[in-house]
């Protein structure tokens, strides 16, 4: 095999197509406030209602 075929094979590997990068996308992060407000509200009831309990039965085993 002579030296020039070995530069052209190298110099054809090198000619393959660039690579294409996607062009990046800002995609905003969907809003889910409105659709979970009821969710939000609920929890928050639960941990005032777990609270009162929980200080109700602390209270409780100082009576009993």
């Amino acid at each position: 095999m002579s030296i020039s075929s070995r530069s052209n094979r190298r110099r054809s590997t090198q000619r393959q197509n660039p690579v294409r990068r996607p062009v990046a996308r800002t995609v905003e992060p969907p809003d889910y406030s409105r659709e979970y407000a009821d969710v939000r509200q609920d929890l928050i009831w639960i941990t005032i209602l777990g609270g009162i309990l929980t200080i109700g039965m602390i209270a409780a085993s100082f009576v009993i």
